[in-house]
């Protein structure tokens, strides 16, 4: 028996990729080796396009038709971004093909160790890709475009990944407005995700669904009613609250409100 030390488990927080076919349980036999490969293929010119590598990725998982694939923790803002180009790439392809494809994606960041085989950050990963209302936001996009050209690939974000990642702007081709909140409902898994289609509108998908808009997020660092400013505490009796746009610092948006004293209506 070996004692649990931290550096016998050796966990390392990891972003981690999950693909996945859509509805490659409805193509022929004859072509489920053929669309795998073909998707693997896509999934590495998209990781290579962002700086990564298919050969370099850590705990390769095969998922029936589709991979989980991990990278450093310093590398999720180009795994985010994978999606972007693989949706372009099967857009491209869906042209072309007598049969299209289309990809789901997930994204996640947890914690590995490097000589286990079973990891809790692939079962958050397989629960949001496999979420319901995930799958059936895509099957919408599927039944608007039939042959492909317009959705190619979708993803979805975990909460983690959403927070540190996507909000506060760090991934260019995957901006924040054009994400939607969901809830991911799988089994024994219930948690916050948010879902994106390059190009395409996430809440309307979820509106003709019949999914209802989760409700506005209050800025994490108003304190006030001054949604989308940074402020601090209450005005003192008898001040105003200004706003000026000045330098953002760091993860902020530009914005900063304070109190000046109010002059009196009756003059100087």
């Amino acid at each position: 028996m070996f004692p649990l030390t931290s550096s016998r488990y050796n966990a390392r927080s990891h972003a981690v990729l999950a693909v996945d076919i859509v509805g490659s349980s409805q193509a022929t036999d004859d072509l489920l080796d053929p669309m795998k490969s073909e998707m693997e293929h896509r999934v590495a010119e998209a990781l290579c396009t962002v700086g990564l590598a298919w050969s370099d990725a850590r705990h390769f998982r095969e998922t029936g038709d589709g991979v989980m694939l991990a990278y450093p923790e310093q590398a999720i803002g180009q795994v985010v971004e994978v999606v972007f180009h693989l949706d372009h790439l099967m857009r491209s392809r869906n042209r072309y093909a007598r049969t299209p494809m289309r990809a789901r994606v997930a994204v996640h960041c947890g914690p590995m160790a490097e000589n286990h085989r079973y990891h809790r950050t692939y079962i958050t990963l397989t629960r949001l890709l496999t979420a319901g209302t995930f799958t059936g936001a895509v099957a919408h996009w599927c039944r608007l475009d039939p042959v492909g050209e317009k959705f190619g690939a979708g993803v979805v974000i975990s909460q983690q990944v959403w927070r540190n990642v996507v909000e506060p702007f760090a991934v260019a081709l995957v901006p924040p407005a054009r994400c939607a909140q969901i809830t991911a409902v799988a089994a024994d898994f219930v948690d916050n995700a948010w879902i994106h289609f390059p190009g395409l509108d996430a809440e309307a998908a979820l509106a003709d669904i019949g999914v209802e808009r989760a409700a506005a997020r209050p800025s994490r660092e108003s304190a006030t009613g001054l949604d989308g400013f940074v402020t601090g505490p209450a005005p003192p009796t008898g001040c105003d609250v200004v706003s000026l746009a000045g330098s953002p610092l760091p993860g902020l948006n530009g914005s900063h409100a304070f109190p000046v004293p109010r002059q009196s209506d009756e003059g100087a």
